[in-house]
């Protein structure tokens, strides 16, 4: 319990370093990929700012990046990567994706008004909020699913998980605060699950494909860590099959039976320590604990350059899940 406890603290220290505090400017509650470096890729600093929500002390810190990432909207509620340099002056890149970005910074704010209750906040940004929600709606074709990017028409398992959960979790909160668009958020949430079970889902080989384009379906092939093997795992991540289900099991076995080895990865490779959280919620709690115990050996004491914000933050939610199981 107390290597836990010692190991998640330091790394919530290590997310924090990587925020940047300046009052009044325009980049401050920016989180950084790294302590030391200026890039920012708002969908890696979500989930480390997720993270932060697990020690109290740090909600004003998240509020500070929850409002960073409002100011820096495109008009069509999009955001952009950003690298800052000493000076705070910035440049800009295209984001990977446009869907998970707002699924799950949507994930992100909703997690901080359950956590904190400032539905004042809430209230304040509802318009730019509801905002981020129409980049997701905006972004789905008549089989329900959302393109990555709007002028990139692939759906990838993956970001349609994450675009899901970041309108199921916007209309509970809508519906928390008795705003009567709920409704409307939650329907289109379904359609997302449904155009994945209908489109994705493969009755024949009992998994997921991990990306459609046009009519095109990859072919699955497990012995592939990513995207085939590794997509698999975000059904469960996301709350559209609930562990301990009979599909969510036998996906599960099948993962581990193909990817015996994501306990030990090492560098090059990045650690993916969502693997390490995703046993948790399967109660695998033996090989998720190996898991944080190989990426102290091989990405932190080494302090590995593919040691970033987001392994960082699945490293603390998978301590956390570990020590209320003990």
């Amino acid at each position: 319990m107390e290597y836990l406890i010692e190991n998640m603290t330091t790394q919530l220290r290590w997310i924090k370093n990587c925020q940047i505090l300046s009052p009044g400017h325009a980049a401050d509650g920016a989180i950084k990929k790294y302590p030391n470096q200026g890039w920012i890729n708002p969908y890696f600093a979500n989930f480390a700012a997720t993270a932060m929500l697990e020690a109290p002390v740090n909600y004003p810190l998240v509020k500070r990046y929850l409002n960073w990432y409002l100011r820096h909207l495109e008009n069509n509620g999009t955001i952009l990567d950003y690298h800052y340099d000493d000076q705070l002056l910035f440049k800009t890149a295209g984001p990977d994706s446009e869907d998970s970005y707002a699924g799950t910074y949507l994930s992100l704010a909703s997690s901080y008004h359950y956590r904190t209750g400032q539905t004042d906040w809430v209230r304040k940004n509802l318009p730019r909020l509801k905002k981020i929600a129409g980049v997701i709606i905006n972004l789905m074709d008549r089989d329900g699913l959302t393109f990555a990017l709007a002028g990139y028409h692939v759906k990838y398992l993956m970001d349609n998980c994450e675009a899901y959960r970041g309108l199921k979790d916007f209309a509970n909160l809508l519906h928390s605060i008795g705003d009567q668009d709920a409704a409307v958020y939650q329907s289109k949430a379904g359609a997302i699950a449904a155009g994945i079970e209908k489109m994705l889902w493969n009755p024949r080989t009992r998994c997921y494909h991990a990306s459609k384009t046009g009519w095109f379906r990859n072919r699955i092939r497990l012995r592939k860590f990513y995207p085939d093997a590794a997509c698999q795992v975000f059904p469960v991540l996301y709350g559209l099959l609930k562990p301990g289900s009979k599909r969510a099991d036998s996906l599960y076995n099948l993962f581990n039976n193909f990817q015996p080895d994501w306990v030990i990865i090492k560098p090059p490779d990045f650690p993916w320590m969502l693997l390490g959280y995703y046993a948790c919620l399967h109660g695998d709690f033996k090989r998720a604990l190996e898991k944080i115990k190989q990426a102290n050996k091989v990405y932190i004491e080494p302090q590995s350059g593919n040691w970033y914000c987001a392994e960082a933050a699945f490293y603390v939610l998978t301590c956390v899940k570990l020590i209320m199981s003990k």
